[in-house]
């Protein structure tokens, strides 16, 4: 499963609860903000591309913001489902942002309320419901701050450190492992090539085909105990034919030869600290 970057859409959220807080001069500009916290997340987008899938923009908008006939005044019929709130909201803030919309004649238009200024009517009905419904998509909550992301931020670095710590510590334990798998994988598909030319087809040489496939798999992830497991398998299931016995001893001789340097290595490190020890001791 991919990983999700949390702290691209916690900035959106960040965004948002700038705007909502209600300090604002320019609500234009703040909005603007939002934008390019929406831009600047491949999470945030891919959902709401989703959202837009197979929706008409112009036939949603004119649904959701009407003129009464009657009344003649305009009102925002805003829907329930959550996917068309989000097609709904991310057409009228890419409005807004084009200038397409002339942002105060809207809300007046559309948000005028007895107890809420146009634009408060706004962020309670259209952004607060945004935000949340994007924050639960990703497991983000809605009360996240600068401070919050800093250390997210943080802890992601140094989560990355330790893995690259980690990879060079199995690169140390597994010197000229890259190598190693290069040369099993040659020796196991020069295998399989003779055994295309066998002229007797039977079970034993399925058997060994399908060992041989799983031994490139294994190689591909560098798991040794498996790789050694399958050259056991490969030494058993190839005992009847002749012609491919030398592949196979040089199989045998490629992951031994390996153990034997590793074996060397460890050595070579016992005595270098042997001498560190002596070293020292005459220090002393």
């Amino acid at each position: 499963m991919e990983e999700i970057d949390k702290i691209s859409v916690e900035k959106f959220v960040v965004a948002c609860n700038d705007v909502l807080s209600g300090k604002f001069l320019d609500i234009r500009k703040k909005l603007s903000l939002v934008m390019k916290t929406i831009s600047d997340s491949e999470e945030i987008l891919s959902l709401l591309a989703e959202s837009l899938t197979d929706v008409v923009e112009e036939e949603l908008f004119n649904k959701t913001f009407v003129i009464d006939n009657k009344t003649k005044n305009g009102k925002a019929c805003l829907p329930s489902d959550e996917k068309e709130r989000l097609a709904v909201t991310v057409i009228l803030l890419n409005d807004i942002q084009s200038g397409k919309i002339n942002i105060t004649q809207f809300f007046e238009t559309y948000f005028r309320d007895n107890s809420l200024a146009p634009t408060q009517n706004f962020l309670v009905r259209v952004l607060k419901p945004f935000r949340d419904i994007i924050a639960k998509n990703f497991g983000v909550d809605v009360n996240v701050n600068s401070i919050d992301i800093f250390e997210h931020i943080q802890e992601n670095e140094k989560n990355k450190k330790d893995e690259e710590v980690e990879e060079l510590k199995e690169e140390e334990k597994y010197p000229e492992i890259e190598n190693l798998m290069l040369n099993i994988q040659k020796t196991a598909k020069e295998i399989q090539a003779r055994l295309k030319f066998e002229k007797k087809k039977n079970d034993i040489v399925e058997d060994l085909d399908f060992i041989l496939n799983a031994l490139l798999k294994a190689c591909e992830g560098k798991d040794l105990l498996v790789i050694n497991g399958l050259i056991l398998g490969v030494n058993y299931a190839s005992k009847k034919f002749k012609d491919i016995k030398y592949l196979v001893q040089e199989l045998n001789e490629t992951i031994y030869g390996y153990y034997d340097f590793l074996a060397g290595d460890s050595e070579v490190e016992n005595e270098e600290k042997e001498y560190d020890y002596e070293e020292n001791e005459e220090d002393l």
